[in-house]
């Protein structure tokens, strides 16, 4: 067991406007802390933030009769006015689902039917969509507003219906209990697993992360954004915790790598979040180069695990440090990079444990593992959610009776208290008697520079009743030509014989990804049944059968 919880430390309980804008600050009301990269005129100042937000809590209020226990969904591409409308309806005791756009018009319409909201806020390019999923929950038309200053189909802005008063709301008050159970803010869960949950955020949930001081996120600092704002990364980072802290959030929307260094090199931007195809993009291709991307400080991973060698070589080209970011939806915040941590980059290390956290590394027995094996990784805190929205079996299949969450992820501790990713539960490859981590056999790939990304998974074998390590490759603009023989090569010559590419590899123009930018294996898998559009592919190049030396090793302890 694993604890950071200090019974002589207290943090605040309250809500997340009085944590945003009741607490004395350093923040000007004037300070910029939204700017759109393509009209940096179009801005938002700590004042005018609060001030909307209280508005158009108002206006929900008196135009829809709207209160506590409503719940107000989200489903839009990044916007500047964002943080105006995930931010209102809490301050009424209300909910805000954010819908992910992003993922098509399928789980749009799966998502707003789970949560049956009372309002929608769509977009031009999402209202169709939209238009659907209201009329599968008997919503009218009259409760769906539309980012933007324009009125497209009948379909009226917010800012005109909910905003164009002078009254501003006022605080909810919640007690403790209320703060740390009732759902503020609903967010979906991918669905790469099963099915679509609505994951609960309290108040506590996102108050607690402001006590968990970020290196890169402080006065003054320029961010910039470009992650889908529907994902829980950008209520905790972008949209509040930068407010918090006054920091610059630079919104950059229609993501290209090229788009990316442009803003990065205008606004002389010094930290980012990313994915780790972008950060191993921005270490290999040859046009990064055409910028100045000196400005930068810090790049924050997250998403999928993050291969060392990526870690330096960004380091190298860019002399600013890669860290690897380890949360998920269930859980806002778990582990953090410390100013020494980050500077030492240590390899494969997710970093340390956040204050308030109680965890434990279970194995398959449900029972604790030694100190420095290998578990499940479970947890309990502050920063936890405490549960699915109308889903009580599956919160009872995530949360046992002490109340720990299991997040389904295999990870190990050093004496040092630095915490590894291993991989997760359901992508170990069994192969005979071996259980095999993915990543392992990707930091390999990843360490060949015509690599641009890759995975692997296990492709099972009927013939030989055992799973098959199989890798899917992704080439650098620089590799298109390279030989499939010489890459598998590579890969085999310094991997131990059980972990050798058994079920071959091929190369794909590109990964599928979810999107936050997680590749998804389970589509891969799904693939290996079916044919695959590749460049190129190559089954195997060695012997299926592993060496009688190394059976009974196992990579899972």
């Amino acid at each position: 067991m694993y604890c950071t919880i200090d019974s002589t430390k207290t943090y605040p309980s309250t809500t997340v406007f009085e944590a945003l804008f009741e607490q004395e600050t350093d923040v000007p009301g004037d300070y910029k802390l939204f700017i759109d990269t393509d009209k940096p005129e179009n801005n938002l100042t700590r004042d005018s933030l609060k001030r909307d937000i209280l508005l158009f809590a108002q206006g929900l209020k008196d135009k829809y009769s709207f209160g506590p226990g409503d719940i107000m969904a989200v489903c839009a591409p990044n916007h500047l006015d964002w943080a105006i409308a995930v931010h209102a309806p809490p301050v009424i005791g209300a909910i805000t689902a954010s819908v992910r756009a992003i993922e098509g018009p399928e789980n749009v319409i799966k998502d707003i039917m789970l949560v049956r909201p009372k309002i929608i806020i769509a977009h031009k390019e999402t209202l169709e969509t939209v238009k659907v999923a209201a009329n599968a929950i008997n919503l009218e038309y009259s409760r769906i507003l539309i980012f933007g200053d324009e009125t497209v189909d009948g379909f009226a802005p917010f800012r005109s219906v909910l905003m164009n008063h002078s009254t501003l709301a006022t605080q909810v008050k919640l007690t403790l209990d209320e703060l740390s159970t009732k759902p503020a803010y609903l967010y979906f869960t991918s669905g790469t697993t099963g099915t679509r949950k609505a994951v609960i955020i309290t108040h506590d949930n996102v108050v607690i992360t402001f006590c968990a001081k970020q290196i890169w996120l402080t006065y003054e600092t320029r961010y910039l954004s470009y992650t889908n704002n529907a994902h829980a990364s950008a209520l905790i980072v972008a949209m509040s915790n930068c407010v918090k802290n006054g920091v610059q959030t630079y919104l950059l929307k229609d993501f290209t790598l090229q788009r990316l260094c442009e803003a990065i090199q205008q606004y002389k931007i010094q930290v980012f979040a990313t994915q780790p195809w972008v950060s191993a993009a921005l270490t290999r291709e040859r046009f990064v180069s055409n910028y100045d991307l000196s400005s930068l400080e810090y790049a924050i991973s997250a998403g999928s695990p993050l291969d060392p060698m990526t870690m330096i070589r960004f380091k190298n080209r860019h002399d600013a440090t890669l860290c690897s970011f380890f949360g998920m939806t269930e859980s806002l915040l778990i582990f953090q990079v410390s100013q020494e941590g980050a500077r030492r980059g240590i390899p494969g290390s997710i970093g340390t444990l956040y204050p308030e956290f109680t965890v434990k590394l279970v194995g398959d027995n449900g029972k604790e593992v030694p100190h420095g094996s290998i578990g499940e990784l479970c947890i309990k805190g502050r920063f936890v959610t405490t549960g699915y929205y109308k889903n009580a079996e599956a919160t009872a299949a995530a949360i046992d009776k002490d109340g720990f969450y299991h997040c389904g992820d295999l990870v190990r501790v050093d004496d040092e208290g630095y915490f590894y990713y291993i991989s997760r539960i359901k992508d170990i490859i069994k192969y005979y008697a071996y259980h095999i981590s993915p990543p392992e056999i990707e930091y390999i790939l990843l360490s060949h520079p015509g690599v641009s990304e890759c995975c692997v998974v296990g492709d099972y074998s009927e013939e030989l009743s055992t799973e098959l390590p199989k890798a899917f490759v992704v080439l650098s603009m620089k590799s298109k030509y390279l030989s499939i023989d010489n890459l598998q090569e590579y890969a085999n010559d310094r991997l131990p014989d059980y972990m050798r590419l058994r079920g071959g590899l091929v190369i794909l123009n590109e990964l599928p990804k979810s999107s936050l930018g997680k590749i998804l294996r389970s589509t891969l898998r799904h693939q290996m049944g079916q044919p695959i559009k590749a460049i190129e592919t190559k089954t195997n190049c060695v012997s299926k059968k592993p060496s009688i030396l190394t059976m009974g090793q196992s990579t899972i302890a």
